[in-house]
This record gives C-alpha cells, structure tokens and sequence, in this order.
C-alpha cells in the first residue's frame, strides 16, 4: 500500500464492470444514456475482453441504478445510511480492468494504490477534475505496468513528478497540469519513447526544459505553461518532428526562438506568450510551418518588424503579437490571412498605415492595434469585414473621419477608439445593427451631433464613452430608450438640452454618469433617484438650476457626487448625510442656508467641497467626526463664528481652505483669535511669540546635546572596533535588558514597547517561536505581558546591507517611520522598526488566522464562506486604494499575493508587508525572490515599469483565487489580453458556476449578483495593458455600492466571456 485511496465502494465497482451506470445529475450518465446500445457496451467491455471503470461524473455516494435487462425485473442497489462512509473496494479485485475514469467527481485522498497485485490489464487511468492530494506513488509502474494513458489533472497533488514514470514504457500519454508539483521536469521522461503528449502546465516546477524532451519522436502535443521554467527553449525540441502542439507560455523562458524549430513542419499550435523571450519574429517559423493555426508570441520583448513572410502562413486562425516592441509598419501581407479570426498587433510600437488589405479578412472576429504609433485613416475597406465583432484601435494617432462602412457592419458588437486624431461626425448609422454594447471613443476631436443609430441598439448597449470631443446639440431623444446602459460619458463636449429628458426612468444597472462641462440646462431630474445603481454622478459646469431635490439622499450607492459650477438655489439638503459618499462637490454655486450638521454623519468621506456660495451661519462642530477627510473647502461664503478646535487638529486633514468667510474666528491657522481685543491682544500674541521662541531655543539644546552625545558613542565604537562595547554602550544595553546592542529603534506613537521586551518573549529569537520563513528573513511569534501579540519580521543581514547601500541614514529613518504612521483597519499595523548587531527588525501585530494561503487551501474552508470572500476583497481593496490614494506620497505594494493577505478571526483582511519592499535594494524586491509571488505579477514589470497600477494587477489575480479556490493563471492566459472585451477562446465558454469554488455551494439571490459583479471587477484589473486598469479607488468604491449582478439572467447561465465584455 502506498497511499489511501478514495470511498470506492466495492459493490459500485463491480456493478460498474459488468453494467451501464445511470445517475440523474450525472454528465457522463446522460451522455451515456443518449449512446446506441453498442456504443455503450463498449464503453464496459474494452479491447481484447477488458473491463472498463468509467464513473466519470457520477457522485458514487449516490443511489446506483441498473437498468434491467429484458425478462430480468429491476433491481435497486442498496444504499447505505447517510452519514456512513464507504468502505473502499480493492481494485485488484477487477484483475481484467482496462480502464479506470473517475474524472469530474468530488474524490479526496491520496493516489489510489489499493493494489495487491499488478494490474496488468489495465491501460487507462483519469482521475482529473477531483480533490486527489498527496504524492504521485513512485511505485505506480509497478502496480500498473502497461499504462498508455495517465491523466492526473486539477487535482492537488504535490511533490516532485517521480522519475520512475520512465518505466511505463507504454505510455503514450502523460497529463499532469493543473495540479502544485514541484521539483522541475525530470530528464529521464525523454526516454519514453512512445509518448505522444505531455502536459505539465499550471504547476510550479520551476527549473529548466530538459533538452533530453527532444528523443521524443513521437511526441505530438507539449504543454509546460504556467510552470514558472527559468530556462532557454532548447534547440533540441526539433528533433520530436510529430509535434503538432507547442504551450510553452506563462514561464520565465529567455533568449530567442530557435532557429531548429522550423524543422516541425507538422506544427499546428505554438504559443510562447508571457515569457521573456529576446530578439525578432523568425520568418522561417511561418514558412515551414504550413500547417499553423494559432501562433501566440505576446507578452515577451521581441523586436524588429513583422516578417513579411507571415503571410504564407495561410491557415493561421490567431495570430496574437500583443505587448512586445515590435516596430516598423504593418505588413500588407496580413491580407492574404483570409481564416483569421482574432488578431492581436496591440502594445507595440508599430507605425505607418494601416493596410487597406486588412479589408479582405472577412472572417476576423476581434482585431486589436491599441497602443501603437499607427497613423493615417482608417481604411474604407473595412467595411468588408462583416464578421468583426469587436475592434480596438484606441490610442494611437489616427485621423480622420470614421467611415460609413465599418459603422455600417452588420455584426459589430464593440467599437474602441480613444485617443486618436479622429474628427468629423460620427457616422449617424453607428449602432443600426441593433447588437452594439460599447462604443468608448473618448479624446478624438469629433464634431456635430450625437448618432441617433445607437437608438437601434438600445436593448443592448452598456458603455457610451464620448466625452472630450467636440460635440454640439441636443441628446436624441430616443437615448432614453436604453435599457443596459452602466456607463455614460459625455463631458468636455458642447451638447445643451434639458437634462431631464436624457435618460430614461428605467435603468437599473447604470452606474456612472459623467455629463460635466457642457451646456445643459434645466433642473436636476426628479427621476434620477431611481437609479439605485448609480455610484458616480458628475454634472459640474453646466448650467443647471433650482435646487437639490431631497431625493437624491435616497440613491443608497453614491459615492462621488459633484454638481460643481452650476446655477443651483436653495438650501442643502439634509437628506445627503445618509449617503455614504467618498467625494461631495458644490462649490461654486448659489446654495444659501447653513451647513446641514448631517454631513457630518458621513463617516466615508474623503473630500468636501462647499466653496464659493452664499452660506451662512457657522462651522458645524460635527464636521469634526469626519475622521477620514483629507481636504475640506469651505472658502468663499458668509459663514461666521467661532470654528470648533477640533478642526484644525484633524489628523487626516491635509487641506483646509476656510478664506474669504470675514465673520470666524477661532484656534486654526489664519484665523483670528475669537477671545482677543485690540489692545490685550497684541501683548498676549507677543508673550505667545515669547513662549514660542524659548521653546525653539531648549529644543534645539536639546537636540544639538543628543546629537553631540550620539556623534561620540559611534567614534568609540568604531574605535574600538567589532565585538568590543565602551562602557557606555554597556550601560545602554543592560538598562535594555538585552544582550545585544541596539543601533537603531522607532517606534508608533502610540507604542509603549521596547526590544528588550521582544527578546525576553522570543528568547533571544529561538527557532520554536519561528511561525514562518521567506527568501529574505524569518517571522517570530512574541507575546509579551499585557496581551500584545507581534508578529516580528528578522531581516537577513545580506538584504539589511543592501538596504543601506546608498541610502542616508537620516532618510532611511523616516522611511521607517512614515510607514509607523499608517492607519487602515484591514492593513496590518507596523508598530516599529529596530536595528540590532547586523539585523533589522520590523515588528506588526498578530493576526489571528495567518495567511490566505492558509485559509484557501490548509484545510476545511467553510467558514470561509461566500459572504466572507466577499469581504475579504473588499477590505482588500480598500486596502490599496489607501496606499495609493490616501498616503503622501503613494507607497507601493509591489507584492501583494495570497502569502501576504491575512485574515483576522472574523475573516476580516489585513495586507501585510506593505513596507518590506522599500526596505530591499534595487532588484531585490520580494515581487520576484518570495515563492509564491511569481503569477501575481503585472506583466509591466518585465520591462521594471513599477506603478499602482501593478498592484492593481495582482489585487485582480488574489480576488479571482478566493473566488475560484485555486490560481486563476490558466483562466488569466487563456483569455487572451483583458484590455476590451473579447469572448475568445475556449475559456470564454466556461460557465461561471464551474469557475468558481467547487467546495462551496453556489450563491443565490444578492450573494450570487455580488460574486458576478466581484468577478467583472477582477477581469477589469488583469487587464493587459496597465492604464485600462481601473484605479485601486475606482474598485473600491465599486465594490463598496454593493451593486447586483450586471447580467439579466440566472447564476448558472453566465458564462466567463459574458464578464470580459463588461469593464470597471
């Protein structure tokens, strides 16, 4: 016996060798069922006599039920008392056994080796799509000796893939991916000589491609994506000349494509993407390979042109050389490619025209050219392509008008044309195929009116992005037909009409309107409140007036609300302290009345801006409870007084505009004092300056005396030299009660530790208080008296060196310390920093679950239910919208992964190591050296391009774990680049409900909206190209409205690439 094996019941077994099995929810059941009577007893009764064990789909906890045959009554199965486990039935009781399929059930436990004897008839064996752990048995040849096919996939098993697999001599196919083997691919398997395919994706092996894969003669299909390989592609793949199928993406792979390669002349499939992959696109590839259908290459940093020779290449069906550097123009050649159905130029920096050939791709479904240096128009010829579903062509410098015959393309579904040079009127039939969902065509330079074509699409479209351009009129009536509509953006145009009639009445999901600087008049829609999506609403600078209807307290998911630069009269409701906005804007205006103390109320707000109006009365002192504002404006009105104390000593308040209000006073600065006259005022403010100009003087004594007293400590210690105290340094370090010597230590304000108390609690850092190891230190538990629980972080001393190099000491220390001064309840709280003999210390608190890692995959996870997933990324995100948006200046995660989100006792989040990063050297951030991290990476920074923005991309990846339960790295590759929405490719048909947790329950109701939306979110955020990200705010606010499901149809029905063609 080398492993458990899973709950087999014997009597299953048996009946299944001798019978069809039938389960009501069965797949495999119903496929079975709809099969001629032949087909399915041959399904049993294999090869040369051999039984076949196919259970692929059926719960085997189950009721089984044969089918009886003709003069034989049916018979039932006994089924066993629920609760009662199964006892597992022997497989060598089935000594003719041919083939075993377990695949696509719910098994756990390790390998099934219940094996007395060899089995030596049995041939195949499929136990993927279950929850089978452990190690792969090095024993397994010997109890299944004539093996052809071993498939293991998305299961969990770990280790190292045993080199004893080279003994089933009889393998032909080898399907290990998707699972957590480690320990590289092992040589040795380049000696089964009959192996036809080999897939070992989605698993971090690490190390290198075995030159030895290349005896494989045989071999027809490669898959080793998504293995973290670290190596070159070697030359000797050439020599398996029966490959058809070549998956090499998603590794670590350098240096250029091999020039041997071209020797596969059967190659069907090759894809390289999201590698690190160096010099041009080889012409012969496309020459020899006349069989080609799918050539993938994006994501690496190829350069030079696009070889001419592409275009023999006339089978290709997908051609995707996205984010590379390539240059120089598009070929025209491109034309002859008349199978094509996605193209992917995006990300480079092509230049030129584009070819009018391109008119002749009449089946390309999605063709992408964003982000290049094209110019020129838009060629007429593209109104042949009546296949095109989706076209992004944003970003670039193109010019002109849009002609008539793309907009009149009879199955265009998205049209993506931002920042370009396009000018003239938007064609009017835009949308006259009645199956648009996105036009985003921002920042051109478009003129006349809006097209009233988008009128016959209005069932479908969801995204309307117009804003900055140059548009005049009215807004078609007919635009208040739309029924989908999420986003509207209109502003920096010239359109005028009453807003009241924009929109209509009925739209639910609309959650984002823009209509700021243009003309439009009126007053603010009484109807608007009834968009109970509506997080975003921006009408400032137009000229709408009235006053603020008492409704719009009611629109519950508000969060950035500016009516700015308008002409509104009236009070200010105070309906709107129930809102629970980030952002409230009404300045400049002609509000009377005073400031409703119910804003205070608004406990999320972060900006406040009231200047420039002509309210009066005074400063609310319940403007003080806004513990989370940063910038306040009050400036330009009557109001008088004495302002609450309390307001200029808010912590997180940076700025505080309170000029051009003569009546306060008050203990702020600029203001005057509210108790002074004349004449007691002068001599009180000059004993003030008095009292001011000693206090400077001591404290500078006092600074130049510790300064004085630590210059002569460091003379004398490096006098004396290393491991050699002065007596003074012995005093120091006795009164610490500590036995080693302490250079450095800043503390929080509101810490009352010392590092004497951390070595008493840890022993002087002994290994039994050691709860976890990285690449650059270790974590210790301390608990010290009083109930503190630290969880202190030991820097190696060969990183700590690294940190200084180059770093002043004195910038070093207020690094330190600003990082002391952050405050966020779901980021764990850095108390201090210490510098001891060599090592540096950072000390945070406890939490109480530990990692994410340990949560998702360390056991039972049904506590961590829906509900708690769904706070986990949200408190996540608002996490990093902190770091970036609410810290001065924005600190960077750079490593945020499922090792570095912890979850408290309530699974509430806490995001460690939030600083670490800024304590490495230059190529040293744990991005790259913490195992675990690689996969979490933004693609960006292959090229060191370290923005928010790469968070970003890994905030996308860590949410799509929690909600699948395994990494997403598979599901991210295979849909290709996420900047637009697409629906290509296989992963496109997945359904949501087999992507998301299989060990959970499907949510319904509001818990199932939620998860959809969560998942449109993640999508948005692994985008490719890092600006069509979404900001970390942008998601947090999203995702703090609660907004349902944005698809009008049941849970089980949606499918993965109805989410890529939403965005955030």
């Amino acid at each position: 016996m080398v492993g458990r094996a899973p709950s087999l019941p014997a009597h299953v077994v048996l009946t299944a060798a001798r019978r069809e099995l039938r389960a009501g929810r069965s797949r495999g059941a119903r496929g079975m069922e709809e099969q001629p009577a032949a087909s399915r007893r041959s399904r049993l009764v294999g090869p040369g006599g051999r039984r076949q064990l196919h259970l692929r789909s059926v719960l085997v906890a189950r009721r089984v039920v044969r089918r009886p045959r003709p003069g034989r009554e049916r018979r039932r199965v006994r089924r066993r008392p629920r609760g009662h486990a199964r006892r597992p039935g022997p497989l060598s009781s089935l000594p003719s056994l041919g083939s075993l399929n377990l695949s696509f059930n719910s098994l756990t436990g390790s390998f099934p080796s219940n094996v007395s004897a060899p089995l030596l008839g049995l041939r195949s064996v499929d136990l993927s799509n279950n929850s089978f752990s452990g190690p792969i048995p090095t024993m397994l040849p010997v109890y299944m000796p004539n093996l052809e096919h071993l498939n293991l996939s998305s299961n969990q098993f770990v280790g190292e893939i045993p080199a004893s697999l080279a003994k089933l001599t009889k393998l032909q196919s080898l399907i290990l991916g998707s699972n957590s083997l480690s320990g590289g691919i092992p040589p040795v398997l380049g000696s089964i000589s009959g192996l036809r395919a080999l897939e070992l994706h989605s698993n971090p092996l690490g190390g290198a491609i075995p030159a030895s894969l290349g005896n494989l003669r045989s071999l027809e299909r490669i898959n080793v994506s998504l293995a973290l390989l670290d190596s070159t592609i070697p030359r000797e793949l050439s020599g398996c000349t029966n490959l058809t199928v070549v998956g090499l993406a998603g590794n670590k792979l350098s240096g250029k494509l091999p020039v041997s390669l071209a020797k596969l002349t059967k190659i069907q499939e090759f894809n390289v993407s999201k590698n690190m992959l160096t010099g041009t696109i080889l012409p012969d590839y496309f020459t020899a390979w006349t069989h080609l259908m799918v050539f993938q290459a994006d994501r690496n940093r190829f350069n030079g042109e696009i070889p001419t020779e592409i275009g023999m290449a006339l089978r290709l069906e997908f051609l995707s050389l996205a984010t590379n550097n390539l240059s120089g123009p598009i070929p025209s050649v491109i034309g002859r490619l008349t199978d094509l159905k996605l193209l992917d130029l995006s990300e480079n920096e092509l230049s030129g025209t584009i070819p009018r050939t391109m008119g002749n791709l009449t089946r390309l479904e999605v063709l992408r050219l964003y982000d290049n240096k094209l110019t020129g128009r838009l060629p007429a010829e593209f109104g042949n392509m009546t296949a095109l579903q989706r076209l992004s062509i944003s970003t670039n410098m193109l010019e002109g008008e849009i002609p008539a015959e793309l907009a009149g393309l009879p199955n265009i579904r998205g049209l993506i044309a931002f920042e370009n040079l396009f000018s003239g009127a938007i064609p009017p039939g835009l949308g006259g195929n009645g199956l648009l969902s996105m036009v985003s065509m921002s920042d051109n330079r478009f003129s006349g009116g809006l097209p009233p074509g988008l009128c016959k699409s209005a069932p479908r479209l969801r995204f309307l992005a117009l804003d900055n351009n140059h548009l005049t009129g009215d807004v078609p009536a007919c635009y208040s037909n739309f029924e989908k509509l999420e986003r509207f953006r209109m502003a920096g145009n010239r359109l005028a009409g009453n807003l009241s009639g924009i929109l209509g009445s009925q739209l639910p999901d609309l959650y984002y309107i823009d209509l700021s600087w243009n003309l439009f008049e009126g007053e603010l829609p009484e109807h608007w409140p009834q968009f109970r999506s509506l997080s975003y609403l921006h009408l400032d600078g137009n000229k709408i007036g009235g006053t603020i209807p008492p409704g719009y307290g009611a629109m519950a998911a508000l969060r950035d609300l500016s009516l700015a630069s308008n002409r509104l009269t009236g009070t200010i409701p105070p309906e709107l302290g129930k809102l629970a906005l980030l952002k409230l804007n009404l300045g400049h205006n002609m509000l009377s009345g005073r400031i409703p103390v119910t804003l205070g109320n608004i406990a999320t707000m972060l900006l406040l801006d009231l200047s420039e109006n002509d309210l009066h009365g005074g400063v609310p002192a319940e403007l003080t409870m806004l513990s989370s504002i940063w910038y306040l404006n009050l400036s330009g009105n009557s109001l008088a007084g004495e302002v609450p104390a309390l307001l200029g000593k808010m912590s997180t308040l940076e700025t505080l505009d309170l000029s051009g209000n003569p009546g306060l006073c008050g203990d702020v600065a600029g203001l005057n004092s509210c108790h002074l006259n004349s004449d007691s005022g002068g001599s009180r403010r000059h004993k003030a300056r008095l009292n001011l100009v000693i206090l400077l003087a001591v404290a500078a004594a006092l600074l130049a005396s510790v300064a004085a007293v630590a210059c002569v400590v460091v003379r004398r210690k490096r006098r004396t030299g290393a491991g050699e105290d002065t007596p003074e340094t012995e005093r120091t370090a006795t009164a610490r009660g500590s036995a080693m010597a302490l250079q450095a230590s800043i503390w929080g304000k509101d810490v009352e530790i010392s590092f004497g108390d951390i070595l008493a609690a840890t022993e002087q850092f002994d290994e039994a208080y050691c709860i976890g190891k990285g690449s650059f230190g270790s974590v210790y538990q301390a608990d010290l008296p009083g109930g503190h629980c630290l969880a202190v972080k030991k820097l190696d001393a060969s990183e700590t060196d690294d940190a200084f190099r180059g770093i002043s000491e004195k910038s070093f220390e207020n690094e330190v310390r600003a990082l002391t001064h952050v405050r966020h309840r779901n980021i764990v709280k850095l108390h201090g920093f210490c510098a001891s003999s060599g090592c540096m210390y950072l000390v945070y608190e406890r939490v109480e679950r530990g990692s994410l890692t340990k949560v998702l995959y360390g056991g039972s996870c049904e506590r961590f239910d829906w509900p708690a997933r769904v706070r986990a990324i949200r408190g996540l995100a608002h996490a990093l919208a902190y770091l970036h948006h609410d810290c001065s200046p924005p600190m960077i995660h750079r490593d945020v992964s499922i090792n570095n989100v912890l979850l408290d006792a309530e699974y509430e989040t806490r995001l460690s190591d939030f600083g670490t990063a800024r304590f490495l050297a230059p190529g040293r951030s744990n991005c790259t050296s913490m195992a675990g991290s690689y996969g979490y990476m933004a693609p960006e920074l292959a090229y060191l391009r370290v923005t928010t923005k790469c968070d970003v991309y890994s905030f996308g990846v860590v949410a799509m774990e929690i909600l699948m339960g395994k990494f997403p790295g598979e599901l991210i590759s295979s849909l290709y680049s996420l900047d637009e929405a697409r629906g290509v490719g296989e992963s496109a048909l997945l359904l949501l409900k087999d992507v998301v947790d299989q060990r959970l329950d499907l949510p319904a109701g509001k818990l199932a909206g939620q998860l959809v939306f969560l998942f449109v979110v993640a999508l948005s955020c692994v985008r490719t190209n890092p600006d069509a990200r979404p900001t970390m705010r942008t998601v947090a606010q999203e995702l703090s409205a609660q907004r349902r499901s944005t698809l009008d149809r049941p849970f089980a029905a949606i499918s993965i690439g109805d989410l890529t063609i939403l965005q955030v």
